[in-house]
């Protein structure tokens, strides 16, 4: 339960800094090339406490991927996240989620994250659309 609850709170922190950071409308590549978005905004990434659970672990910022038109892989990367657990940790199936420009709401648990003994944090969320 208190993973789950973590993982919400995550999921609002992520998509309350892709908000805020005016992140427009989900871009699609419609058969042509990958289009791939650079310094996209920032994002909220997850940490992990002293027992190894997730939890907010600081903002990082984001790359958007576009791919083949309908999946958008919202990567995040960031240093100092927090890691009081002592060592490398993984989380998967996290709720993650993001706002195109016309206010929709997109969700998906398609996702991992990684955060080092160092606090050097990665997030992956992949959206599908048909």
């Amino acid at each position: 339960m208190r993973k789950t609850l973590l993982g919400v709170v995550l999921l609002v922190s992520v998509a309350g800094f892709l908000l805020v950071s005016g992140m427009g409308s989900v871009a699609r590549a419609d058969g042509g090339p990958a289009i791939v978005i650079k310094n996209d905004g920032l994002c909220g990434m997850p940490g992990s406490d002293a027992n190894g659970n997730i939890t907010f672990g600081g903002i990082g910022q984001v790359t958007t991927d576009v791919t083949n038109g309908n999946k958008v892989m919202l990567k995040c990367m960031g240093t100092g996240i927090t890691n009081l657990s002592g060592s490398g940790q993984s989380f998967n199936g996290f709720g993650c989620g993001l706002f195109d420009g016309n206010g929709n709401f997109y969700f998906t648990t398609d996702s991992h994250a990684t955060v080092s003994a160092s606090g050097v944090g990665t997030l992956t969320c992949t959206f599908k659309f048909s």
